[in-house]
């Protein structure tokens, strides 16, 4: 946990960057790649690639690969939960077994870390639940969760599981960041 990693101002930015640009949260498709929207995920998000980058998002992607000594940096997302919008228990790393997913970690490699900032504190509920490791986690606005993905050997960590719980009042705003580690030939 990294306490005040982000700016109120830069989380106040991210916010009002993100909000008329939302659409409902996809996941990542493990049969045939890409995306696909699935019942276990009703919150919204928007993206940011690179026309829609800006100096604020830049700097502030430089410092979260600094942070986590990584520097293969997915596109950036801006999460948002209304009352009752969750993310069901997942894992972040994408799972080798699975045609979908197999030629994108031969090419970009795998998702190695994960990188929350939490935008705002007004909501009640909606933490980031790790149901394997009965810890749950409700950051300040600023403050980032850092978690890695993958056990010391590079194997997928199962221990990774966790939820984005629901917000039983008001939104929530996160900022993800996924970070890539070179494929293993």
């Amino acid at each position: 946990m990294l306490e005040g990693f982000a700016s109120p101002a830069e989380c106040d930015w991210f916010i009002a960057r993100a909000r008329p640009r939302l659409h409902r949260a996809v996941v990542y498709d493990d049969v045939n790649g890409g995306a696909k929207p699935q019942d276990a995920r009703s919150n919204s998000s928007a993206e940011f690639n690179v026309a829609q980058s800006d100096i604020v998002l830049m700097h502030l992607r430089a410092r979260i690969a600094a942070a986590c000594a990584i520097d293969d940096l997915e596109m950036s997302s801006v999460l948002h939960y209304a009352p009752g919008q969750e993310f069901r228990p997942h894992f972040d790393f994408l799972d080798p077994a699975n045609l979908g997913t197999l030629r994108d970690l031969q090419i970009r490699g795998q998702r190695g870390a994960t990188f929350l900032i939490y935008l705002n504190e007004e909501y009640e509920g909606g933490e980031t639940a790790f149901p394997n490791l009965d810890w749950r986690f409700r950051g300040r606005k600023g403050d980032a969760l850092l978690f890695r993905n993958l056990t010391p050997s590079g194997e997928p960590d199962r221990q990774t599981l966790h939820a984005g719980t629901p917000p039983t009042s008001g939104e929530k705003w996160l900022f993800s960041q996924w970070l890539r580690v070179p494929p293993v030939l």
